[in-house]
């Protein structure tokens, strides 16, 4: 079976977290990819910079000239998506297809990036893999079609974060409730959903979660797009990787209040 170092390309684009805005924009137009990986060392990713996120950053930057470092802008980094060089095709698939934008780094077993895969990647080996790859590889995507279904139609509020609190997914039950346009609580965190006086506990809660695996079930507050409190329930767990590593967690929860779930759930 193909493995991601089989599947992968060389030469990612990375920037130190100290390296400048205009650094990065010089690399962008070099490279041509859409994104550059931003680290504060060979095995310690930071986050991904897009092109989108990048003209925002450039944006400020020409209002705070003094903050030429990308890491002044580390709001605008999507999440990293990393998997091991020796992983097989099929969780590639899981990877990219899940991940926030669409693409995954390899790291070798020091933890180093040693190459970058995306989605266009995975659809040119789908096609050109052969009937066996392609109907194994069919198992994974009906897998996966399965629990995206489930995570976006669930008739409770999901969402994930990472380690930083930084919202990889959120289902649409969760946007609908807080009055959101959908996905656009991807790339927010944590200290979005909750009220300041919660936020201290939040961080502690995260903590709990990646050290115990768990967070009992809990009482509190979520704020609205529009900044009003609804108060909520929820329960939370750590996700692992296939190293058994806890990579970020997932949360399901609903307003006390049922009927604001009932309010919204013709538009799921």
């Amino acid at each position: 079976m193909k493995k991601a170092r089989m599947i992968m390309r060389t030469g990612t684009p990375v920037l130190s977290f100290d390296s400048t805005v205009n650094e990065a924009v010089q690399m962008m137009k070099q490279k041509d990819l859409g994104f550059v990986a931003i680290n504060a060392s060979s095995d310690r990713f930071q986050g991904v910079l897009t092109e989108a996120a990048l003209t925002r950053a450039f944006l400020r930057f020409q209002s705070h000239p003094d903050k030429e470092a990308l890491i002044f802008y580390r709001d605008l980094f999507e999440p990293v998506q990393l998997i091991h060089e020796y992983e097989d095709f099929p969780e590639v698939i899981k990877k990219v297809v899940s991940s926030p934008g669409h693409r995954t780094f390899v790291m070798n077993s020091t933890g180093n990036v040693i190459g970058h895969i995306t989605a266009k990647d995975i659809l040119h080996h789908l096609t050109e893999g052969g009937d066996g790859f392609q109907e194994e590889s069919k198992v994974v995507i009906d897998q996966l079609a399965i629990y995206e279904s489930f995570f976006e139609k669930c008739p409770f509020m999901m969402h994930s974060v990472d380690s930083e609190g930084k919202i990889l997914m959120a289902n649409q039950m969760l946007h609908a409730v807080l009055g959101y346009a959908a996905g656009s609580l991807l790339g927010k965190t944590i200290f979005d959903l909750y009220p300041p006086e919660a936020h201290e506990s939040a961080k502690q809660g995260l903590k709990t979660i990646f050290d115990k695996g768990y967070h009992k079930v809990v009482q509190g507050m979520m704020l609205t797009a529009d900044q009003k409190m609804i108060e909520v329930e929820l329960v939370s767990k750590a996700l692992e990787n296939t190293q058994g590593e806890v990579i970020g967690t997932i949360t399901v929860s609903r307003p006390l209040e049922m009927k604001k779930l009932l309010e919204v759930l013709p538009q799921i």
